[in-house]
């Protein structure tokens, strides 16, 4: 494996990069890499202009330019324009699914070390979904697998969509328009953008269903 410290001004995101990230999981990402560091490093190709094209981590790219960090460790890697794509996807898309009951008790290990409001600022969890997920393993049968369901509905879930300019403009004033509405309904969630979506749809609906 190659491993090489880069120049952040000699990285380019990936043009074709279809990985994103709401504003909710970038701030995650900022947190996370505020308080660990670094601990995934990028993946990068050589181009043939002298930049480096970032396959992998183009997120943590932005988080560390925004940060001020000048110099990144990447690996490189001496892959074409189809491999490069190939590669991109497999280092985002490949992973597992957390065993939720070794996943609880690492939460809860960590819990007792420091406090709920550093887990969610950096973890996808909700202050309830946090609550089910590490009380899991702790009750009779029954009340775990009622745990084990609130887990599962309260975790937030991504929503990816691609707009064009046109379209992304109508939803930002759309958006714009219901966010002090859904800073006031948002309960448990931490992602205002996403209550103030929910509650566009449901008035959506709402109005559909009304004679």
């Amino acid at each position: 494996m190659n491993i090489v410290e880069l120049p952040i001004t000699r990285l380019t995101g990936a043009q074709w990069n279809s990985n994103i990230m709401d504003d909710a999981m970038v701030t995650r990402l900022r947190e996370s890499i505020t308080r660990f560091g670094l601990v995934g490093i990028l993946v990068v190709r050589l181009l043939p202009e002298g930049l480096y094209e970032v396959l992998s981590g183009n997120q943590r790219l932005g988080v560390l330019a925004e940060l001020g960090h000048s110099h990144v460790p990447c690996v490189l890697v001496d892959v074409n324009d189809a491999e490069a794509r190939l590669l991109s996807q497999a280092l985002n898309h490949i992973q597992g699914d957390d065993d939720l009951g070794l996943r609880a008790e690492l939460l809860r290990d960590v819990l007792r070390e420091l406090p709920q409001d550093q887990l969610l600022s950096i973890l996808p969890e909700s202050a309830d979904s946090l609550s089910a997920l590490t009380s899991l393993g702790q009750q009779d049968m029954a009340d775990h697998l009622v745990a084990w369901q609130s887990a599962q509905k309260a975790r937030l879930r991504h929503l990816q969509v691609q707009l064009t300019d046109s379209q992304l403009e109508v939803v930002e004033e759309a958006l714009s328009r219901v966010l002090p509405e859904a800073r006031e309904q948002q309960g448990d969630s931490p992602n205002v953008r996403g209550t103030a979506i929910y509650l566009l749809c449901k008035s959506y609906l709402e109005r559909e269903d009304s004679p």
